[in-house]
This record gives structure tokens, sequence and C-alpha cells, in this order.
């Protein structure tokens, strides 16, 4: 190990930290839709390209570079620890112009210092003649394998414990340190060339490196990172798209990366920099290809661009899956990352082969990472979207490959055995048209299925005739189904808040899902308007699989649907607009979702909730623990005055308003239609509707009086809900829900329902050490067969 190692192993941990949450933090702003996340994608990677090719000028002539080095450190850390404070003090933006130009000031000086470090770490440990390569693949390792342990590090330490701002200051105290260290250890190699030479790669010796060693970088980088969007994006399917599961890719693909930059500090240590290039651009190809197939085989699946699910077990444990789901991860990308990592530094010793000297060494080196930095930003952007949207993940790949090909072909030396370029050609060719493999069962048929920038959606039925069960799958997981005792969720979640305002004109729903739950509020005659905000641009074209079930709700006029961040919409909503404000069923361990879950959202729904309007939330019971249960109720009870709670079968469904909501429950009109459909899912009108509340004002916070509102910094439900989910199936809050002094809060005449459906939630939770599956389908079918004459 050389001593700059540890400095360049912890600025690399410490950029990959500053990355993940600036991303974050400047979703509130911008939003966190396809435009802003793009916007966010660009604006950083470009940054860090354009300092690349910035300092590659001025690196090489430095006669202090390790000073240089630790001032760019130093100031990198300086503007992480201020950055929340700059963050908080822009509100949400929206506009293409504005959200880049908001992008650009608050990223643009810390990742132009970023792409700076580059160079700078080449000029400090750059020797001569045959240790060039060995240096290069030496600093550029070193650095990425502290990438992917800033990956672990931020989102199973540093996040948890101490909330973005905390663990912005803990990286950038990590940058401080190591410029320190920087100051004091480093110093650049004293046998070289003096730094005479003008720092450019455009004079008449530097333009004699072919031209192929500067486009492979392109060319790779762009195949490197749009290889690891959409496997990404595959591997999430299986393992769910909580934080760690993202994490985890993320490891594994900077892991790869790294371990193949410090293989190269021995096979190019005796130079042929350009023959190592050449085969690590075929071993990338070959590599994504081979990975795939060693996907396939661990999940026993012939084609893994179907139709995949969760492979998420209850009762699993946490630290089983997490080594599961890395496998995962190691199949499909490490292959080609390895060899992806390799080539860049062989990129830059094939250049160094050349000979340049003084600075035009820093020149070609920052020149060479700009290039393969601006291919990896153009093959991320292609990736999510362009090839997921119109290809899907399977052509999608081989299209991301192509590149990777290119390059091989380009840089192919022409003793390079035929047969591997006709092989790997032949791979790639065949991987392009192979057709899906399973997409499905018998019992299992799949109707639709899309990717977008956001997400994957899929729609399925199951079964046939009249008990054939339809469902949305997002990335894998089953969120929403018709299944009565599921539509009752959906339609109670949107249908309660408009029953309980005074004749709501105005409505906002944050996330579309099957359209149920905004379905249900176009059964009341005096709503004039209603705003659908969905996210995902696959889940909006999966909805239309349900318009027997969402009341055509696109065919309504009174709906505009709008592919918005939902978070952020709200956030720029005037005050008082809406009557009714409610969400579609969206899971809080989903990464990013606890945004929607915080105390700064649900102050919004408040703000933007007029005088005697209502707003509802879900809370899914059975997935939390109740901790977790009670952070929500904590936030939910600090932003509204009054509120209150209903319990559907295994959710609540939480009630905030301005002012107390109606005593007169169970004589409160229901409109007809909605009235029909409620009765089909067991609840058939007012006194039975009335008999579902659980808890009042009262009730809510002595059920929260020990727990904390969770804020945006500190999304703990993020951290904590995924481990809550692999717990297994949680019972105490279901059992709560059900205590018999809940009794006393509905009206007298819904209290013999609500002893009714007491005793069948009691017997569901008796029921379920003899099995859930079970026990669940027969607490559901006894709910909805109440509504039905006997």
């Amino acid at each position: 190990m050389r001593a700059s190692d540890p400095i360049f192993f912890a600025s690399g941990a410490a950029a990959l930290v500053y990355q993940v949450v600036w991303a974050r933090l400047l979703a509130r702003v911008l939003g966190s839709d396809a435009l802003g996340s793009a916007l966010v994608l660009a604006v950083f990677m470009g940054g860090m390209a354009v300092g690349a090719e910035w300092a590659s000028r001025s690196a090489g002539a430095s006669r202090r570079p390790e000073r240089t080095y630790a001032l760019l450190l130093a100031t990198i850390g300086a503007w992480a620890a201020i950055s929340p404070w700059l963050l908080s003090a822009v509100g949400p933006v929206e506009g293409l112009f504005p959200r880049a130009a908001t992008a650009a000031l608050l990223l643009a000086v810390p990742t132009l210092a970023m792409g700076a470090t580059f160079p700078f770490m080449g000029r400090l440990v750059l020797g001569r003649g045959a240790s060039l390569g060995a240096d290069t693949a030496s600093f550029y390792g070193a650095n990425t394998l502290g990438a992917a342990a800033g990956a672990l590090g931020g989102a199973f330490l540093l996040l948890p414990t101490l909330g973005f701002r905390g663990t912005l200051l803990v990286a950038a105290l990590l940058d401080v340190v190591a410029a320190l260290a920087a100051w004091r250890f480093l110093s650049a190699p004293t046998a070289r060339s003096t730094p005479a030479e003008p720092p450019t790669v455009s004079s008449t010796r530097a333009a004699k490196i072919p031209l192929r060693i500067f486009v492979a970088p392109l060319l790779l980088g762009a195949s490197s990172l749009a290889l690891e969007v959409v496997l990404t994006r595959v591997l999430i399917t299986v393992t769910g798209a909580s934080v760690y599961a993202f994490a985890l890719v993320l490891a594994v693909f900077l892991a790869g990366l790294g371990l193949g930059a410090r293989q190269g500090v021995a096979w190019l240590a005796r130079g042929n920099g350009e023959r190592v290039l050449a085969w690590s651009a075929w071993a990338a190809v070959l590599g994504a290809l081979f990975g795939v197939g060693l996907l396939a085989w661990r999940l026993g699946e012939r084609d893994v661009f179907g139709h995949l699910s969760n492979r998420m077990p209850l009762g699993a444990g946490t630290l089983r899956l997490w080594l599961m789901h890395a496998l995962f991860a190691m199949f499909a990308l490490f292959p080609a990352a390895f060899a992806f990592g390799l080539a860049l530094p062989a990129a830059i010793t094939a250049a160094l082969g050349y000979r340049p000297t003084g600075a035009r060494r820093e020149a070609i080196l920052g020149r060479l990472y700009a290039l393969n930095t601006a291919g990896a930003t153009v093959g991320a952007l292609a990736a999510g979207f362009v090839l997921l949207p119109r290809l899907g993940s399977h052509v999608g790949l081989a299209v991301a490959l192509a590149p990777a090909t290119i390059a091989a072909l380009f840089l192919s030396h022409p003793r390079l055995p035929a047969r591997l370029v006709l092989c790997a050609a032949a791979a790639l060719i065949w991987f392009a048209l192979a057709g899906n493999g399973s997409h499905a069962g018998s019992d299992r048929r799949v109707l639709f299925a899309a990717s977008g920038p956001v997400s994957n959606a899929s729609v399925e039925e199951f079964g046939s005739g009249e008990r054939a069960i339809r469902a949305l799958r997002v990335d894998g997981k089953i969120v929403a189904t018709t299944a009565p005792v599921d539509r009752r969720l959906q339609v109670v979640l949107g249908a309660l808040p408009a029953w309980l305002a005074d004749k709501p004109e105005r409505a906002v729903v944050v996330g579309l899902g099957t359209g149920m739950t905004a379905g249900a509020l176009l059964h009341f005659e005096a709503l004039e308007h209603m705003d659908v905000v969905e996210l995902s641009s696959a889940v909006a074209r999966a909805a239309r699989s349900f318009d027997g079930w969402n009341r055509n709700l696109f065919e309504d006029p009174r709906t505009h649907l709008h592919l918005s961040d939902g978070r952020h919409r709200l956030a720029l909503t005037d005050d008082g607009a809406y009557d009714v404000v409610t969400s579609d069923p969206i899971h809080p361990w989903t990464r990013g979702s606890a945004d929607l879950y915080a105390l700064e959202h649900f102050h919004a729904m408040a703000r933007v909730l007029s005088p005697r309007g209502v707003a509802s939330q879900w809370l899914p019971l059975y997935q939390l623990s109740r901790e977790d249960v009670a952070t929500v109720v904590a936030t939910w009870t600090r932003a509204f005055p009054h509120t209150a709670a209903w319990l559907t079968a295994y959710d609540l469904a939480l009630i905030g308003s301005h002012v107390p909501l109606p005593s007169d429950l169970d004589r409160r009109p229901l409109p007809s239609t909605l009235e029909a459909e409620l009765a089909s899912l067991g609840i058939p009108g007012p006194v039975e509707l009335a008999a579902l509340q659980v808890a009042d004002d009262a009730a809510l916070r002595s059920f929260a009086r020990d727990a904390k509102p969770m804020w945006e910094d500190h999304p703990v439900l993020e951290f904590r809900a995924p481990k809550s989910f692999l717990g297994g199936y949680a019972t105490s809050v279901l059992a709560w829900a059900g205590r018999a002094e809940a009794l006393q809060i509905v009206p007298e005449s819904s209290r013999p329902a609500a002893r009714e459906v007491q005793a069948l939630l009691a017997t569901f939770l008796a029921d379920l050490p003899q099995g859930l599956s079970a026990a669940a389908e027969r607490y559901g079918d006894a709910l909805v067969a109440r509504g039905k004459p006997h």
C-alpha cells in the first residue's frame, strides 16, 4: 500500500456520500421526477468532467500539487458542510431553466473541485517509465474502492444515525482530514521532467497519440453507466426498492470498478496499455452477458428480463437477505464492472506510453478522465430516459453494450484472436434478438408491462372467472390489486375524507396507483376539479388497465393527471387550494418514500387544505413496527390540530383537518353510487363506515405520546421500515386498533357493527400462527361478506 492510498480512499468515500445526499436534498428543491433527477445527474457528473478538463491544464505545471489537492478537498468539505443551509434557503422551483440554473449554482463549485482532484492525484503519484501504468491503476482503484465504502457506510451507518446534515458533516470532516494528510505526507515524485511545456494535449507530440485511445474511454464510460442503470432496475425488481438494496447494488458495482483497477497495478506495470485496454473492452461485453447468465442461474429463471417479483421472504432476517441481495448484484454486475474498472487505467497507460513529457502527462490524464465521465453521463441519461422506457431492459442492455463493442472493435489488435471477436459479436446479437422466456405461469397472465425513467410497472391477472384478481406490480412488488379487501382500502382512502368534508369541490391525490383511490372521489357530485399527481409514467400507463374499477378515471373531465413529484407539487401549491388531500397507498420502506411521511410534507398537506377540508394518509400496520407507526402518528398529529383514524382491514386511514370532524357520522349521507360500491366491499352504509373508526384525536395523541415526529433531515422511517418489513407480520398495532375502548369513540348506533369487526379482527390475529395467507384470506372474505344480503 502506498502512502497516498488511504488519502485517496477517504476522498472517494466522502465524494460518494456527497453525491447520494445532494441528490436527495436537491430532489426536494427540483422535484424527484424524471426531469429533476436528470438535471441533478447531468450537472453533477458534467461538473466533474469539466473540472477534470480544467485542472488538466494546471496540474502538470503545479510545483506544489499536494497543496492544491489539499485545498480542493478542503473546498469540497467546506461546501458540503454549508450546503444544507444553502439548500434550505432555496425554495422549490419549477420550469426547465430555473431548475437547471438552481442545480448548477448549488453543485458547480463542489463538482468542479471533485473533477479537478483526479489529475492532481495523478500528478502526485505518477512516476516514470514502466511504473506509469501501476501508478495510475493504484490511485484510481483506491479512490473507487473508497466510493464503494462510502455507498455502504452512508446507507447502513451514517444516514440512519445522523440524518442528512450530520452525514454531510462527517463526510466533510473526512475530506478535511484527507486534505491535512495530503498537505503533510504527500509530495510529487522528484524524478520527472520539468513542466516547461504548455499543459495541453494539442501539441505536435501529443497529437501522435492515436484517436482510438481518446475515443475508447468515452464509449466505455457510456456503456458502463448504461449497464449499471439497466441492471440496477433488474436487480431492484428482485431485491425490492429499499435504500439498502440500492446501496448494495451501487457498492458492488463500484467495488468491481475499484478491484479491476487495482488488478491493473500488476497487469499494467509491464506496459502494453493499449492491448490491455482492448482486452478489457471485450471482457466488459462478455462479462456483462456472463453476469446476466449467472443471475438467471441463481434465480432459477430462464429470463431475468421477464416479470420477476421481489424475493423478500418475511422473517428471513436482514443480514441473510442483504447478503443474498449482494450476491445477486455480484453475479449480475461484478464481471463487467471489473473489466470497466481496468479500462480507464489501461487507456491512461496506453496514452502515456507515447511518452509525453512534463505537464502534458497530467493534461492527458485529465482529458481521458473527463471523456470517460462525459461518456458515463450520456450513458446513464440514455439508459434511464431512452433505453428503458422505449426498448425495455432486455434490448436496452444489448444497446447499452454497443458502445463497448464498438470500442473493442476499434481497439482490436490484428493479432487478437478472430474467434474471440466473432464469439463476442455473436453472443451480443443473440442476446439482443432472443425472445423473453418465462413471462408468466399458467395461472398468471401479464396484461401490461412498461419501464419508465423512475420505475417498472406491470399488470397481471391471477385466477379465472369471477374470482380473477388483477394486480399492479411496481419494481417487482405487488402494490395494489382488485381483490375486494384491497379495493376496500383504496376506495375508503379516497371516499372517507370527501365524505367528512363539507361538499368538496377541489381535491388532490398524490400517487395514482390503480386509480381506485382517485376514482372514489368521483362519486361526489360537488367535486369540480381533481389533480392526480404521479411520479412514474409507467404506473400512469398501467393504471389504464383498471378502468373497470376506477370509474374510468381518465375519461372524466374533472380528472387532471400530472406526471410530477407530489411532494414538490404540493410545496408549490397555494394555501387552501383543496378541500380534500389524500394519497394512494405508497409504501414507506421504498427509497425516497419516507419524504411523504415527513413533517414538512404533512405541513404542506395541511397548508393547501381549505379551512373546512379534510386530509387522509395511508398507514400499513402489518409492515411496520409499533415504533414506526408511533413515529408516523406523532408526525401526523403535529401537523393537524384535529385527527382521527379508521381501520380498513390491515391498514389505518389517518384523518386530519383544521376543524373538529362531524359528530353525526352515522347519519351523514353517502352518494348513492358510493354507497353501492362500499356495500360490495363490506361497508353497506354510513353506520358501518362510522363503525370502522378506531381512534379519535385524543386516542392518537395518547398512542404516540412517547414518539418524536419525523423530519425530512432525518427520515428514520426510510431506514427502519425495510427492517420492520423483513421482521415478519406485525400485530401489536392491529391489536391496539381492536381494543375495547375504541367502541366508545364510534356513535352508539354503530357499536354493534364495530363489535362484529373487532371480533373478526381478533379471530384473524388468533389464526395467524396457523398461516398468514389462509388467515388473511378468511379475514378479508369475512369483512367483505358483511355487506352482502344474507
